[in-house]
């Protein structure tokens, strides 16, 4: 229920009269604006407004008047429907198809990496420069990876999280640690391994990996890949299994790989260290 005098207050604030509730009506008003009674006669208000405004007809004072006499003298206003539309879709739709047009793109648009004529050497300097995505303009620091240049194991994650780039360490933290107990777990020391990720920058901006980065950054790793020739890849995130696995394991040299929760992920949800197990006992055949 709204009163007479804050019936433009939308106008004042700046608001649109989409914000009005369709359901508001006015009440009489003891004090009119040049504070006179108001007596009871029927007059109508009159007053200068945008045209999209919301404008009402003649209003009786001596009773109130009913929520659909209002609503029924209002024009049609298209901001109100589209909100109206907003309102009542269901929020588990849209989450849901945002979510598989994601995975979608992703799935379809990564193809086999081009050639940069880069050497293993020279990664991190070209890295520096690297300007092949936006997410040069998000990060502290590019991640190229550390670890054996002939290490047996190659780690691969999707990207660095933001905490990786204050640190400037790939798998840092809590994160690194659980990673190093999982290796151990299979007799697999750090010096057999070299640690790297897909994405070299971490989105600290966007917080979201795009087709874009990952076609961009794809050269990196292939040429990683090339030169460490590991003999199998654990791969660290369900980002990977969404991915089309003929592509996947082209991208990968057709080198054995496993796919396990990141451990980023097993410290949320512990339950999944189950899955993480299975994959680091297939590793463990790979690695005999």
């Amino acid at each position: 229920m709204l009163d007479s005098r804050y019936l433009y207050l939308h106008e004042a604030l700046g608001l649109g009269p989409m914000w009005l509730s369709q359901t508001a009506y006015l009440i009489p008003s003891e004090i009119t604006e040049t504070n006179t009674p108001v007596k009871n006669d029927t007059r109508p208000v009159a007053r200068s407004a945008p045209d999209n405004s919301v404008h009402l007809q003649p209003v009786r004072t001596s009773h109130q008047t009913s929520p659909a006499d209002i609503t029924a003298t209002q024009p049609a206003n298209r901001h109100r429907d589209a909100l109206r539309q907003i309102i009542n879709q269901p929020a588990t739709e849209s989450v849901t198809q945002i979510t598989k047009e994601d995975n979608t793109s992703k799935i379809s648009h990564i193809t086999t990496s081009d050639k940069l004529n880069i050497s293993f050497e020279s990664i991190p300097a070209t890295l520096t420069a690297c300007t092949r995505c936006n997410l040069h303009q998000e990060r502290c620091t590019p991640l190229p990876g550390y670890g054996a240049s002939n290490a047996r194991l190659l780690v691969i994650s999707s990207n660095p999280a933001p905490p990786d780039d204050s640190s400037r360490q790939l798998f840092s933290g809590e994160v690194g640690k659980l990673l190093s107990n999982m290796l151990a777990a299979i007799n697999i020391t750090a010096e057999e391994v070299f640690f790297t990720s897909q994405v070299k920058c971490a989105p600290n901006v966007s917080l979201r990996i795009t087709d874009e980065h990952l076609q961009a950054c794809l050269p990196y790793l292939s040429a990683q890949i090339e030169h460490i020739r590991p003999q199998a890849i654990l791969l660290l995130g369900q980002i990977f299994s969404q991915l089309d696995q003929k592509i996947l394991a082209q991208n990968l040299h057709n080198i054995p790989y496993v796919i396990s929760p990141h451990p980023a992920r097993l410290l949320r949800q512990s339950h999944l260290k189950a899955n993480a197990w299975t994959a680091l006992k297939q590793l463990r055949n790979f690695l005999q």
